[in-house]
């Protein structure tokens, strides 16, 4: 029987799930999708038995797929944040939990007044919108769900650790995605509380990421420490390994983030300057540390863009990916024009010479000036990064790969494919053998180290 530690990424497809030794080597890894229901008028919700019944099939496969027999002694819990669920006094569930994109909430949100609207961003570290959990917990009181000060509010990867363990906690970089929490403080924004009806117990006491929240009380993983690891991004870049004070990570997927971790709590005015450059400000999993997050739709231009050019097949891709030269000139035959971080289309404009290989070129350039422009704004707050990490399915492709490292300066890409995952059994060795996070880190780097590769000698 080999012990080893399992580390949940609660997505918004899919659910992930991977099993690793106590020093990072990987044993198995299993994924399945997430459970989502779509409501009558179109959109999406689910509940928070749904999602822990996901994690819980999904550590099952994991444990089935591994080639030997296993013991899961920790469980670390990360995953998409803002959903959540309102609990009453006997711990039930009294609400959906609504899809962090869902738009419920907006409405609710302008209405609260000037003086709320103005402060939200300087306190929240976040900008006005629907996305956070406060205006999602806005509508849900105005279409009849009780919240008193009895409730109690979990985020998603902190309701399945309760539905293991029986315990609520909160963890400090679920909480500053809730628009509930005073990022100066660290405590509950009164303000907000009282526009939801809640009271100062609305989330539970505090643990943070490697800390135990309890133990699982049945079935197959009874007696395993249950660690919530917090927000996935955060939690990806401590597993690609940007685990230093001042380290920046890039995730590479559908929606790209660059994500900066920060030794200390921003002023508020940092803050409000940070979210008017589009970047949120909020609470790290590494305790006392703050966390920079800038989004762009990159991946979805990019998968737009190799459908449009007829590359979206594996070798018709990979053929336009050899053919990119950094130093490609692409002239007037093709404009991407500029687009807000978190729109989802791109307008091009074409002339006579455009093809593919112009074409994605140009597109790699409009990406590489938004990467830029998102750097630039958190460098002009908290000055300039210490080591660069990207990670993602993108970076498969050399020429991604090298337009990043043309404008994300000491850039490594880690070959590791599930960093949310890994990030997230690094924190459940902590907890299931009381180690310190250094120790765990320096174990999980080094068996990482065995198949990342740098950018300059990594193959396609």
């Amino acid at each position: 029987m080999t012990d080893v530690v399992a580390g949940i990424d609660l997505g918004t497809t899919d659910t992930k799930a991977v099993l690793t030794r106590p020093d990072g080597e990987q044993v198995a890894f299993a994924r399945r999708p997430t459970s989502w229901t779509t409501t009558t008028d179109g959109r999406l919700e689910t509940t928070g038995a749904a999602l822990a019944a996901d994690v819980l099939r999904t550590l099952e496969a994991a444990v089935a797929a591994a080639a030997e027999d296993v013991r899961v002694t920790g469980i670390g819990i990360a995953g998409l944040a803002e959903s959540g669920v309102v609990l009453d006094e006997r711990g039930r569930e009294t609400s959906p939990v609504i899809a962090w994109f869902d738009e419920r909430g907006q409405a609710e949100l302008t209405a609260q007044g000037p003086a709320f609207v103005a402060e939200f961003p300087r306190r929240t570290g976040l900008p006005l919108g629907a996305q956070w959990s406060l205006p999602k917990l806005l509508w849900m009181r105005a279409n009849g769900v009780l919240i008193d000060h009895a409730s109690r509010w979990l985020n998603m990867p902190e309701f399945v650790a309760y539905a293991l363990t029986g315990e609520r906690v909160s963890e400090p970089s679920l909480a500053s995605r809730t628009g509930l929490l005073d990022q100066a403080t660290g405590q509950l924004w009164p303000e907000a509380l009282d526009r939801i009806g809640a009271g100062p117990g609305f989330l539970p006491e505090t643990r943070t990421a490697g800390e135990v929240a309890g133990r699982v009380t049945e079935g197959a993983f009874a007696g395993a420490a249950v660690t919530v690891a917090g927000h996935d991004h955060p939690v990806a870049a401590i597993g690609a390994g940007a685990t230093g004070p001042e380290d920046l990570f890039n995730s590479c997927g559908t929606a790209e983030v660059l994500l900066r971790s920060v030794p200390r709590i921003l002023t508020d005015d940092e803050r409000a300057t940070l979210v008017g450059l589009g970047i949120d400000a909020g609470r790290h999993v590494l305790p006392g540390h703050g966390v920079l997050i800038g989004g762009m739709r990159s991946g979805l231009v990019m998968r737009r863009i190799l459908a449009l050019v007829g590359a979206d097949d594996p070798a018709r891709r990979d053929a336009l990916d050899r053919r990119w030269r950094p130093d490609a000139a692409v002239g007037d035959a093709v404009a991407v024009l500029p687009a807000g971080p978190h729109d989802n289309d791109v307008t091009l404009r074409l002339r006579d010479g455009a093809g593919p290989d112009q074409l994605w070129a140009a597109t790699l350039a409009h990406l590489g000036e938004q990467t830029a422009a998102l750097l630039a704004a958190v460098n002009s707050v908290v000055g300039p990064h210490r080591t660069a990490v990207a990670a993602g399915g993108w970076t498969r492709m050399a020429s991604v790969r090298q337009a990043k490292a043309a404008v994300i300066p000491r850039l490594r890409i880690s070959a590791l494919e599930q960093p949310g995952a890994r990030g997230a059994a690094m924190f459940a060795a902590c907890a299931a053998y009381d180690v310190p996070f250094d120790k765990v880190t320096r174990h999980f780097l080094d068996t990482a180290d065995a198949t990342e590769r740098t950018t300059d000698d990594r193959s396609t």
